[in-house]
């Protein structure tokens, strides 16, 4: 694709932030890259993550979002911290760890940060990984939907392989004319 603009990144994420950013901008954009059959399909070096514009004439607005892009601050869901904080209630009482101070048996609630006891600073969570390994925490967390699951959540129809433009119905892209 000699001519039109591409923009490397080293992170997939960022990669796929810009390149969802240009979408939403109206610009046709793809994440090519990151694995070397990729790669090489688009003549390109394997271990980078490439967003790579539909068309060469939206190089100009690209350059200008990507920009404008860099220069808003990022934005976060409200509650991610709380998200992080694993449920040690669903664990089994005997993995409750003793306080290092005191001995007593601390209660399975991450949000606990003094032993009851004798006010001692703890960490119930990094307390049960020292002395159980981190798969202990596991089940804490609700597992992670995959991206089929998060595209059925949300409704969306997946995007275009090709340029990620919305497809119609008969699974034609909108933007770039191929079927999916």
């Amino acid at each position: 694709m000699p001519g039109v603009p591409v923009f490397r990144f080293r992170s997939p994420m960022h990669a796929v932030a810009v390149r969802d950013y240009f979408v939403q901008n109206g610009v046709p954009a793809q994440v090519v890259g990151g694995n070397t059959d990729a790669a090489a399909m688009w003549g390109r070096h394997g271990g980078a993550y490439e967003v790579v514009l539909g068309s060469s004439a939206d190089g100009d607005l690209a350059a200008l979002l990507f920009e404008q892009f860099r220069s808003e601050p990022a934005e976060y869901e409200d509650g991610l911290d709380d998200q992080a904080v694993p449920d040690l209630g669903v664990l089994d009482p005997s993995m409750a760890p003793p306080c290092p101070m005191c001995g007593v048996m601390l209660p399975l609630d991450a949000s606990v940060t003094a032993c009851p006891s004798c006010q001692a600073e703890v960490d119930v969570a990094a307390l049960i990984v020292d002395r159980h390994g981190p798969e202990a925490l596991a089940p804490c967390y609700d597992a992670m939907p995959s991206s089929d699951e998060l595209l059925a959540m949300d409704g969306q129809p997946e995007p275009c392989r090709t340029c990620g433009g919305p497809l119609d119905e008969r699974r034609s892209c909108t933007w770039c004319g191929r079927r999916a």
